[in-house]
């Protein structure tokens, strides 16, 4: 109750004697509330709801426009009004009537409109307006990247609240119980030292299609025979990308190759020296 200290269930009390407490508390976004953080969409709330009040008058516009009111002036005051076969509406000689719609051109407006606050909302909250229909080819990451850029700077922002100040400190938690309780990971018993560092590596935006592979190849290939990077930091940049399993049995399996590679070629070199001196003779 209020004004009252809290009361501790002790039946369901435990000591876990990790040291810490065991929770995190992630903000979404840096500035905005200073307990939950800022939200993602709030830029957009306020468009979103003039969107909606838009679209209502637009619904009600074309519900008008398909049941438009009839107007009628009769003049001689008879009152005289009968309806012919094809809905064709028989009026006194000296009568009148018309249709009161709305024009098309007025729906027309509010869908620009719309669509114009539309983009207004996804600029506000760093989203994607990039339209599926007027690509014309298939793309590469990098051009996937540059086309959803603003949707990334956003993804960038929340990788720090919710990696390195969320699955980080959770991780460091972990380990924290890992030197208090066994843990097991797929059943094996894994175990950390109280002092390990943790990085997290994120992988690319979107996957690398043949023509990204072929240029990340040739910038390898340059790199390693002008001696500004080594084949072993080469062949780590690649694992991720062709889903190599482990790191040391590709390696192993490079040297086999290699030597391979180099025993065909002295074989080749002994049997051109063990032909010459025949050439030569004869």
């Amino acid at each position: 109750a209020e004004g009252k200290p809290p009361k501790i269930d002790n039946d369901r009390t435990v000591t876990h004697g990790i040291g810490v407490c065991p929770w995190v508390w992630i903000k979404n976004l840096p500035c905005g509330n200073d307990i939950d953080g800022r939200s993602t969409f709030l830029s957009a709330i306020d468009t979103q709801i003039e969107i909606e009040y838009q679209l209502s008058l637009g619904a009600r516009a074309l519900k008008y426009s398909a049941s438009p009111t009839l107007l009628l002036k009769e003049p001689s005051g008879t009152g005289t009004v009968a309806i012919a076969a094809g809905d064709t509406i028989v009026v006194d000689k000296d009568g009148d009537g018309k249709w009161l719609e709305i024009d098309g051109g007025a729906s027309e407006a509010v869908r620009e409109y719309v669509r114009l606050m539309r983009e207004v909302a996804l600029e506000s909250i760093h989203g994607n307006r990039s339209n599926a229909d007027k690509v014309s080819a298939a793309q590469s990451g990098r051009a996937l990247e540059l086309l959803h850029q603003p949707l990334i700077w956003l993804a960038d922002k929340l990788r720090v609240t919710y990696g390195e100040c969320g699955l980080l400190p959770l991780l460091k938690l972990v380990i924290a119980a890992s030197q208090k309780y066994p843990i097991k990971v797929n059943g094996k018993p894994v175990a950390f030292k109280a002092n390990t560092d943790l990085t997290l590596s994120w992988p690319r935006w979107f996957p690398s299609t043949a023509q990204d592979r072929s240029q990340d190849a040739n910038t390898l290939r340059t790199l390693t025979q002008a001696g500004l990077m080594s084949e072993e930091t080469a062949v780590r940049q690649i694992i991720p990308v062709y889903d190599i399993a482990s790191e040391q049995d590709e390696f192993a399996a490079i040297a086999a190759d290699q030597a391979k590679a180099d025993a065909r070629a002295q074989a080749q070199m002994a049997q051109v020296k063990a032909v010459e001196p025949v050439e030569a003779t004869a």
